[in-house]
């Protein structure tokens, strides 16, 4: 009697795990938001308007069998405005007739205006949502942040989708700093480092990169064009930036382009000579790359050592100038330790340094230099 009771409770337990997709939801019964963006409404600027982007799935090349249509007809854009974040999603939802979905979204564009007061209300909306991705790219867009999903991209069919490639292929690269909301979430709630995002101005047809929107805090405080930002990238996280152009010594307008390849940077923190106390921090940064451009013909003279050695101490004074006038433009300019020096200061002088001293206010006037080592491998091909 015992061993049929078990049975049955056996088969109850079984049963019970066995339920199915009772709750399932169809992929075609979702409206799946690929993109946010979030201005200020023009009529009343108390309000927020937030655009999405929401893909047709019958329109979409391939679906179905058949052809698909042009990027304007593969996706549905749409405008309301809230008080909140949450407010405008509910408002969003009474003009759907499918239930919202925004697990897929990739892109979330906020307008620089609305980035200079402070994103900290749209941050807290995002955060406590469950269905949003920490992978999510967000992205800060000069002007209004819906003309990044209004683009009309000859090379993709959904705008969004090449606004996604655009930002992998330059992670790939090595040009483009890969920043998702997770890291954004995290370096606002880290007292030793400051966030950045990356920094873009939309046209009709096309998107630009323009650098990264420099924080701090939750408000933007000013941003760093290419060239600032491939030196940071260099000496924070080892990636090899863009091709370097430099003037060639003596000529009008000649110039020697030369391509990094391979970058290793490390940090030293070290006391200061001419103080009792205190540190400084160098940054010792080797790039190996080749040279893939001289416009001057004839430039070259005398043995191929003696050439690249003047072109390693040529192209090495160009990127030292950068990364100092990097340097002074975040510390002095900005105040906003993007850096993550403050994470190497806690966790390496705490007792002597970090708990002595108010990071956020102290790190203006915090000595940081930057030395470079240049190793050219190749002068490219050439007739001789």
């Amino acid at each position: 009697m015992a061993k049929r009771w078990l049975l049955v409770c056996m088969m109850l337990i079984v049963s019970c795990m066995l339920t199915g997709c009772w709750d399932r939801r169809e992929l075609e019964e979702r409206a799946s938001v690929l993109a946010i963006a979030v201005d200020v409404d023009e009529e009343n600027e108390k309000n927020y308007r937030m655009t999405v982007q929401i893909p047709i799935p019958l329109k979409i090349a391939g679906s179905s069998g058949q052809g698909g249509g042009s990027n304007t007809d593969a996706v549905k854009i749409m405008s309301v405005t809230g008080r909140t974040i949450s407010d405008a999603t509910s408002n969003l939802q009474l003009r759907l007739n499918q239930r919202l979905f925004l697990g897929h979204t990739r892109v979330l564009a906020v307008s620089e205006e609305i980035a200079r007061e402070g994103i900290e209300h749209i941050m807290d909306g995002f955060r406590r949502e469950p269905q949003i991705r920490r992978l999510l790219w967000p992205i800060i867009v000069k002007g209004k942040a819906a003309s990044l999903l209004e683009i009309k991209p000859e090379l993709a069919q959904i705008p969004v989708v090449f606004i996604m490639d655009l930002i992998e292929n330059g992670q790939k690269m090595g040009i483009i700093p890969n920043k998702t909301l997770g890291d954004f979430f995290n370096a606002t709630s880290n007292k030793a480092m400051q966030p950045l995002l990356n920094y873009v101005e939309a046209s009709r047809n096309e998107v630009k990169w323009k650098g990264i929107a420099i924080f701090r805090n939750h408000r933007m405080v000013g941003s760093l064009n290419p060239n600032h930002t491939w030196s940071l990238l260099q000496i924070r996280d080892k990636k090899r930036g863009g091709d370097v152009v430099v003037k060639l010594p003596e000529t009008e307008d000649d110039y020697v382009t030369f391509r990094p390849r391979f970058v290793d940077s490390n940090l030293e923190l070290k006391p200061l000579l001419r103080r009792e106390e205190g540190l400084e921090a160098i940054y010792h940064c080797e790039i190996q790359g080749d040279i893939v451009e001289l416009t001057k013909q004839g430039y070259r003279k005398g043995a191929p050592e003696k050439f690249i050695k003047e072109m390693e101490a040529l192209i090495k004074k160009e990127m030292e100038e950068r990364a100092e006038q990097m340097i002074v433009k975040v510390q002095k300019q900005y105040n906003s330790d993007i850096f993550k020096l403050g994470l190497k200061l806690r966790g390496h002088h705490y007792r002597d340094y970090w708990i002595k001293h108010d990071w956020i206010q102290d790190f203006r006037n915090f000595p940081i230099r930057v030395e470079y080592t240049i190793k050219l491998r190749r002068l490219g091909m050439e007739m001789q």
